[in-house]
């Protein structure tokens, strides 16, 4: 009998709203009866009233049957009966009120009406907290979790708890606790409801309790969340499940549990970037193509970043001759502009308005330009600015007063400027989390020599090469060293040209007495006397970075720190793997990769390369393996050559699988974003 009269109950939702509506239609034609002094509408409102009071009557009557289901406030349930009561009641008093005829009866009509309004908005305001709870109409808003570093996150404050307050605590929480489960706290959780503890596993089951409610078909009555509610998805039930699997733990982190390569993809895609140029990635339009190729024949470099976003990277470096035409050109895409270089230009005051509209520029060079303590004003209107080169310039401390406000500067460099020590100190202190680049300004007095000049026909050759150094400044010596160590004035003297018979990294200083020592020279000479057939290159590189395909990596070209250049093959996300035939069978006993490294550009050394070696070019057999050591934090664009040296084998066909670190380091300011390999050339001895 009571679980008859709860089926009954749940028609309560059918009638709770009818008389609500009805009586503020009655309203609403009485309001509109005297305006229009319409004696016809009464008949109609009374009616209404009626009708408004069987309603009533039902919805009272199912709601009462509902209320001895068990999981409500007991105090909120006895609030909300009681104000139905009163409704109900009220509203039949006033259906016999208004066909009362008896003037002193008729005074009581308006009153009467406004007391049924209340009580009303009060029902329904006290049902409203049972079923949806007490903040559910004017709910505080919560704080979003953002996860950045998942390994770092918290299961189950950051993970687990946002998914039970979005799907179940509507109907566990402790003013209405549907089956005797509240969830709003872990001890809670654990003690359970009327059915036993969440995390507990049934008898002749293989899983708890909480998770096999869960996967329940959608038709059951034991579902969770129930029909009609918004369900769980796939990504939410495999995250419950790790959970409750690892322990239902509530204090841990998540690299604290283990998580098959299914789980860790799951849980990276909880990860947010919450970067500028994330933000900035998010609100960029594509770009055309065509625009693109019309800006690159004006003779601009500018690329994008990568495939997954549309944002751009322009640089003007060492043109003489900026327009401000040229300027308003890139206008068009100004929003997806995050990186402009106008460096050892004829870059100045008057053209930095024309820059103005790159309101999301992030790195800007301004290095060796023309530019003076004027620009400070237009500087701080770029507020995502976060590195910037000043390297060269006339600015003062005037200047850094005035960057003050830009508050997301990360790095700027002001290496031979006029800004003083004080300035610097003053800027640190307003931007504690700034690095600013400045070296003493002893070491650019005239005291200072620069490097020494290295000079060759190729940097490539295939029995030996002559290489000559040359120094600019009188009395002074060159010493240097062929090893790649860094040199001093103990090593080799440079008298006359040196000759080289096998692959060589040169560094060079140059050296005066009573001056400073050079900064070092550097060159790579690479020996290739193995002669090529054929490359074949195994994975695709990216279409903006294919070069000559195959044939890049054997042309005996390096390729710049300009990596549109043409000479470099790009990967995205994925290896390099590739098929060297020779053209006649050889003993190899090392192997060279020329690499790129430009992180702002997202682009990171390989981390790692395979040899493998075969006669016939289908059966390989792996002959070496080196790994190379993650790249530490930096902003540097530099280029290298990678070694190995092999047991001497004889071969016909040389495999490569030049490994990258695919995603960006954890350092990177687009951390766990898809990063690049750069290679320009493959070097067999």
């Amino acid at each position: 009998m009571v679980q008859l009269g709860i089926q009954l109950g749940h028609l309560h939702p059918l009638f709770v709203h009818l008389p609500i509506g009805i009586i503020v239609f009655a309203f609403v034609l009485e309001v509109y009866g005297k305006l229009k002094q319409q004696s016809s509408f009464s008949a109609v409102v009374e009616f209404t009233l009626l009708v408004a009071g069987i309603t009533a009557l039902l919805s009272l009557g199912t709601g009462w049957l509902l209320g001895t289901e068990t999981g409500y406030d007991e105090d909120l349930l006895f609030t909300h009966r009681w104000m139905a009561v009163g409704f109900t009641v009220s509203t039949i008093l006033l259906y016999i009120v208004k066909r009362n005829k008896k003037n002193w009866v008729r005074r009581l009509y308006v009153p009467l009406f406004g007391i049924v309004l209340t009580l009303i908005g009060l029902t329904g305001h006290f049902g409203g907290n049972m079923t949806h709870g007490e903040d559910y109409l004017f709910m505080e808003e919560r704080d979003e979790i953002v996860i950045t570093n998942v390994q770092e996150a918290k299961v189950f404050a950051h993970i687990i708890q946002p998914i039970l307050d979005d799907k179940c605590m509507s109907c566990h929480n402790p003013k209405k606790a549907k089956g005797g489960l509240v969830m709003s706290t872990p001890n809670q959780m654990i003690l359970g409801g009327d059915t036993g503890s969440l995390v507990d596993t049934l008898k002749g089951s293989n899983e708890p309790l909480f998770l096999q409610r869960v996967h329940l078909p959608l038709e059951n009555d034991d579902h969770m969340p129930p029909k009609g509610k918004i369900q769980l998805t796939d990504n939410e039930k495999t995250l419950l499940h790790w959970w409750i699997k690892n322990e239902h733990c509530f204090d841990c982190k998540v690299k604290e549990l283990s998580a098959e390569e299914k789980m860790v993809a799951v849980l990276t895609s909880l990860e947010k970037d919450t970067s500028a140029i994330a933000e900035v990635a998010k609100k960029a339009t594509m770009v055309s193509k065509d625009w693109i190729q019309g800006i690159r024949s004006a003779g601009i470099s500018i690329y994008t970043l990568s495939e997954e976003n549309q944002l751009l990277a322009v640089s003007m470096a060492g043109m003489d001759s900026i327009r401000k035409d040229e300027l308003k050109a890139l206008e068009e895409y100004a929003d997806n502009i995050v990186e402009l270089d106008l460096g050892f230009t004829n870059f100045n005051d008057e053209l930095m308005s024309y820059i103005q509209p790159f309101e999301n520029i992030l790195k800007l060079k301004l290095q060796h330009t023309k530019v003076t303590d004027a620009i400070g004003e237009d500087l701080a209107e770029f507020e995502l600015l976060e590195s910037l080169n000043l390297y060269g310039t006339r600015v003062t401390d005037k200047l850094t007063q005035q960057l003050k406000g830009n508050k997301k500067l990360q790095n700027i460099y002001l290496w031979r400027t006029d800004v003083s020590a004080e300035g610097i100190a003053q800027l640190q202190q307003e931007l504690p989390r700034l690095t600013i680049q400045q070296l003493d300004a002893d070491l650019f007095k005239a005291t200072v020599l620069d490097p020494p000049t290295i000079l060759s026909e190729s940097i490539f050759f295939s029995d030996s090469l002559v290489v000559k150094m040359e120094n600019l400044f009188d009395n002074s010596d060159i010493y240097y060293t062929q090893d790649g160590s860094l040199p001093s004035t103990s090593s080799m003297k440079y008298n006359t040209e040196v000759v080289l018979n096998n692959t060589a990294t040169i560094k060079a200083i140059a050296v005066k007495k009573d001056w400073e020592l050079s900064a070092v020279a550097e060159s790579i000479f690479i020996k290739n006397n193995i002669a090529y057939s054929d490359i074949a290159l195994l994975s695709t590189p990216n279409e903006k970075y294919a070069g000559q395909k195959g044939k890049t990596l054997m042309d005996q070209k390096r390729g710049s720190i300009n990596f549109v250049d043409g000479n470099w093959l790009g990967f995205e996300g994925k290896h390099l793997k590739a098929v060297v035939e020779l053209k006649q069978s050889n003993t190899i006993s090392k192997v060279s990769i020329g690499a790129l490294s430009a992180p702002a550009s997202w682009i990171f050394y390989p981390t790692a390369f395979i040899v493998s070696v075969s006669n016939d070019g289908i059966n390989f057999k792996e002959i070496g393996r080196k790994n190379m050591k993650e790249e530490s934090p930096n902003a540097e664009v530099k280029l290298t050559f990678f070694e190995m040296e092999l047991t001497p084998t004889n071969t016909k066909y040389v495999k490569l699988e030049i490994q990258s670190p695919l995603r960006n380091p954890n350092w990177h300011t687009n951390p766990g974003g898809k990063s690049w390999i750069f290679i320009d050339e493959v070097v067999l001895n």
